[in-house]
């Protein structure tokens, strides 16, 4: 008999459904703030799409090291990292509206009667501004984004292939594809951390800020794949797969990507405020004033501290509840986290007088409800995209001579 309960694709399909209508909804009432001239838009929007790309790019990042590593965790994760990172295509595309507009979110973008920057004879900004100006800024878009879904076609035709075949020259395929393709994800990563995200205060830099969203994707994909994991272990074939072992692996990945962000986090914070060098501290200068610094604190405590000293006992790890409410906890903080790091940047409450010339972005407030609106649609329509991946497949892939629990789901349907 069949292992799969009737009824889950049919749950997954009204979950599709109403997280699509949900995106539409959300949608709309973004395309009218954007329409009616809100300033707060661009700043909801942009929180809103980076939360999404890291699900879809942390998708890639978990392909690239399941291939290598051949992981039991990554059988389990693999159909949904497969899925989430075809949305990588559709998610790219909705960075559209400010690559149209980033003279109103980007300092740097704004140009006098003549095409050339305001800041072209600023000592810090004019400086940069042979990488950061409009031309420059639509090429690596879109080299990034053909890169990133040619990786997600790649992964998902081979593994489609495996599936079909049982032949392993296309797990090979996957496994050569994976070592180059990780390396190029934290370069194309840098660089676009540096475009979408750092350039919003374009006098500050970081040589680390692409591997501080990194683990920041990687956190948001791995806490996603537990918490749907465990609601899929209801039901056959997971309810088979998902065993303690693998809860366990999986919950030792998750402490160590979340000790490998504060270590991220901690170790730019530290080295900025030790040198107190001016072109260098502003941005956490603005971190540290009114809500943004509460925020400040409770990402330290709800994105680390809590969930370290949980994650330390070996009880946790194999307690399935108590996983799944740490990873759900985490997976709602990368919001959190995104708003960290992109409001203040637009806000920039001590160091606007270094951008005298303000974007759009920067005469809205510290906190809109299109902020959370943002979260919600781009969300839904992350979440949509992906269910509908994830439901043109087997939820585990099959004839992977890798792991045995194909025998076991074989026996189990006898």
């Amino acid at each position: 008999m069949s292992t799969e309960l009737p009824h889950l694709p049919t749950k997954l399909k009204d979950m599709q459904t109403l997280s699509l209508l949900i995106a539409g909804v959300g949608m709309v009432i973004m395309a009218l703030a954007w329409v009616t001239g809100v300033a707060n838009f661009y700043q909801g929007y942009l929180i809103g799409w980076l939360l999404a790309l890291g699900f879809a790019a942390g998708g890639i990042l978990i392909l690239c090291i399941h291939n290598l590593a051949h992981g039991g965790w990554g059988f389990l994760l693999r159909r949904i990292a497969e899925a989430s990172s075809l949305t990588i295509i559709p998610i790219m595309a909705l960075f559209l509206p400010i690559m149209f507009s980033l003279d109103n979110v980007y300092p740097w973008a704004i140009r006098d009667a003549n095409h050339i920057s305001v800041y072209a004879s600023d000592a810090v900004v004019g400086e940069k501004l042979h990488y950061l100006n409009h031309g420059f800024f639509w090429i690596r878009y879109i080299v990034i984004s053909v890169i990133w879904s040619g990786a997600a076609l790649l992964f998902n035709k081979y593994s489609k292939l495996q599936d079909e075949t049982g032949d392993m020259k296309w797990r090979r395929k996957m496994r050569f594809i994976a070592g180059p393709m990780a390396l190029i994800y934290i370069l194309t990563l840098t660089i676009g951390s540096v475009d979408w995200v750092m350039s919003l205060e374009p006098a500050w830099f970081s040589s680390i800020f692409g591997v501080m969203l990194a683990s920041g994707q990687m956190l948001s994909m791995l806490t996603f794949g537990i918490v749907f994991l465990t609601w899929l272990s209801k039901w056959e074939p997971v309810k088979t797969a998902y065993t303690n072992k693998r809860q366990h692996d999986l919950g030792k990945l998750l402490f160590a990507f979340v000790v490998f962000w504060t270590y991220i986090e901690l170790s730019q914070f530290i080295i900025y405020w030790h040198a107190n060098m001016a072109e260098e501290v502003t941005w956490y200068m603005n971190r540290r004033v009114g809500g943004f610094l509460g925020v400040s604190w409770v990402l330290f405590m709800a994105q680390f501290a809590i969930p370290f000293l949980v994650l330390l006992s070996r009880g946790t790890k194999q307690n399935r509840k108590a996983l799944f409410i740490v990873a759900f906890i985490l997976m709602c903080m990368r919001a959190v986290d995104i708003y960290w790091m992109i409001a203040p940047s637009i806000n920039m409450p001590l160091t606007r007088e270094l951008y005298p010339a303000a974007t759009k972005a920067m005469s809205g407030s510290a906190f809109h409800i299109l902020d959370v609106v943002g979260v919600v649609t781009f969300g839904a329509l992350w979440f949509g995209l992906f269910l509908r991946n994830f439901r043109s497949r087997p939820i585990l892939p099959v004839n992977d001579p890798y792991f045995s629990i194909n025998a076991e789901i074989k026996d189990a349907e006898a």
